[in-house]
């Protein structure tokens, strides 16, 4: 039974104006507020969708009143901001009293919070009967779940592989990122995790690379190790011991190429520096000197897929369970006016929101996507246009 539910969406980019769109028509939701610092993407939602639940809001999510006031008129906030707001938003929600979903965490070595810094407050959330739900995009989210449905029908688990690939083009412009700017220089700067023999280790930043067969119509991508929450949260919550989990996607050639240029020069660094009596932080200036990712909206050619690849033994065989999704950049233009990256990130948002009116998700406190059941899951996304494919290979 379904029993609809008010939401607002805090940041309304890429994936904010994705997932807008989609709670907008949904019937689990009885009203959606569009909410940011900068409204013009909120209000082309609201205008794309005509409906009238939408309502639109100026709020900054770096303050924790703002949030509050938001979250007081709501039963979930959804963060679309950056993960340098994910604690501030949360207390927002907390002291408004409102559920909270995310996409992802944030990165210490940029100052921002990470997992390690959300899950602490979960007795904090489960006093007050609320969820927070974090990481729960394509990848992370998706990706978990997919791990999660094929694990639980092995006896073990000899490894979790999640792997990101993009066949698009874009023209115009020299360095770009489908993704949040911040959140995707973050992920490549850093030396990334995973997971091997039972601890969290690290590998050199964009050195660990190969060239993965992805399904039809994708085929073969080199995809590099970066920085993700799978290689953290997959180990804990999969439901059984695991040898090893790492996330690797496919990066643009110059794209790495210049990320590299731009470290050796010093011009990835957060430490401020003064020029011409004024002090800024090179980090910021890449960033800000990047294109928005719902500018690219309608000039990105090509496939976006997201696979978790599963080996483990199933029934006393060893057997492989790849599961997978994929979604071109034109179909995703022409189903919400946004890129494939946006709109496969937004989907599982709307899907988890549309499982909490049905009563699916009841959980409390702060909770990773392996809360949510991975069989129901599945079943909902193609409903957004997400189809679930699933090849079971046996040795």
């Amino acid at each position: 039974m379904v029993k609809p539910i008010s939401a607002a969406i805090l940041g309304c980019g890429g994936v904010g104006q994705v997932v807008g769109q989609l709670l907008a028509r949904s019937d689990c939701t009885s009203n959606v507020v569009l909410a940011d610092i900068d409204v013009n993407g909120a209000k082309a939602v609201a205008k794309r969708t005509g409906s009238d639940k939408v309502s639109v809001e100026k709020v900054d999510g770096s303050k924790v009143s703002a949030v509050a006031k938001l979250a007081k008129k709501v039963d979930v906030v959804v963060n679309g901001t950056v993960p340098a707001l994910n604690l501030r938003i949360m207390e927002g929600c907390l002291k408004g009293g409102s559920s909270y979903v995310d996409m992802a965490s944030g990165d210490k070595e940029f100052g921002h919070p990470m997992l390690e810094d959300q899950f602490p407050h979960n007795d904090r959330w489960n006093d007050a009967g609320l969820l927070a739900l974090v990481s729960m995009g394509i990848d992370p989210g998706a990706s978990n779940l997919f791990a999660k449905r094929a694990a639980d029908r092995m006896e073990s688990v000899e490894h979790v592989k999640v792997r990101d690939a993009d066949t698009g083009s874009l023209e115009g412009y020299e360095f770009a990122t489908y993704f949040s700017p911040q959140a995707m220089m973050e992920e490549v700067l850093r030396d990334p995790i995973h997971w091997e023999d039972g601890e969290v280790r690290r590998s050199p930043a964009l050195e660990i690379s190969e060239d993965y067969d992805f399904p039809d119509p994708v085929g073969t991508r080199k995809v590099y190790r970066t920085d993700h929450e799978e290689s953290e949260l997959i180990p804990q919550f999969l439901g059984k011991p695991v040898g090893f989990v790492d996330f690797k996607i496919t990066l643009d050639e110059k794209f790495v190429e210049t990320v590299k240029f731009l470290r050796r020069l010093g011009l990835t660094t957060t430490k401020p520096l003064k020029v011409n009596g004024t002090k800024v932080r090179p980090f910021d200036v890449v960033v800000a000197a990047m294109p928005r990712p719902d500018a690219l909206a309608g000039k990105i050619r090509g496939i976006a897929c997201v696979l978790t690849e599963v080996k483990g033994t199933m029934n006393g065989e060893t057997a492989t369970i790849r599961t997978w999704t994929h979604i071109s950049h034109e179909k995703a233009h022409e189903l919400c006016g946004i890129h494939a990256t946006a709109y496969q990130t937004g989907c599982p948002v709307a899907v988890a929101i549309e499982m909490i009116a049905r009563g699916e998700i009841v959980a409390t406190g702060v909770k990773p996507p392996e809360i949510i059941d991975p069989v129901k899951f599945c079943e909902y996304l193609p409903e957004k246009s997400i189809p679930v494919y699933e090849e079971v290979l046996r040795s």
